[in-house]
C-alpha cells in the first residue's frame, strides 16, 4: 500500500509514498478517500474538475486535500478516480470522480500544514500529512 498511518497523539497522520508528483498526489486522494469511509459503487458518479495554484508542492498538496474534503463535506461524496491534466511545482488541475458515501467514517476536519514536506528522493517521493480529526 502506498500510503500508511502513523502513530500521533491526537490526530490522524498519513505517510504516502509515490514514484513522482503526480502519482504522489493521487494516491494522498486515495488515502484521504479511504479515510472518509465506504461509497456506494452502484450510484452514479460525479465528476468535479479541480484548478488549482499556489507557491510550492506544499502548498498545493494542503490546498487539493482540503478542496476534496470541503465537496466531500457538502456533497457527501467522496472522490474516487484522479485524471491529473496538469502538476507542476505550482499548479495542480484534473478531472475528479466522486461516489456517494454510504459509511462514513470518523469527521476529518482539516488538512494541517503540521511538518509537512513533500520529499523527492532516489527512490520517489513521499510525504507526511496531518489531518485534524
Amino acid at each position: 500500500m502506498p500510503w500508511r498511518e502513523l502513530p500521533h497523539t491526537a490526530d490522524l497522520c498519513l505517510e504516502i509514498t509515490a514514484p513522482d508528483w503526480p502519482a504522489l498526489v493521487v494516491e494522498a486522494t486515495r488515502a484521504l478517500a479511504a479515510r472518509l469511509g465506504g461509497v456506494d459503487e452502484r450510484a452514479p458518479g460525479k465528476a468535479r474538475r479541480l484548478a488549482l495554484s499556489g507557491p510550492d508542492r506544499e502548498e498545493l498538496l494542503v490546498r487539493w486535500l482540503a478542496e476534496l474534503l470541503y465537496l466531500s463535506e457538502v456533497e457527501k461524496r467522496a472522490p474516487v478516480a484522479v485524471r491529473l491534466t496538469t502538476a507542476t511545482n505550482r499548479e495542480l488541475a484534473g478531472e475528479v470522480d466522486f461516489l456517494p458515501l454510504v459509511a462514513p467514517a470518523g469527521a476529518i476536519k482539516a488538512v494541517t500544514y503540521h511538518n509537512l514536506a513533500v520529499v523527492a528522493a532516489a527512490d520517489g517521493w513521499r510525504v507526511r500529512i496531518v489531518f485534524d480529526v
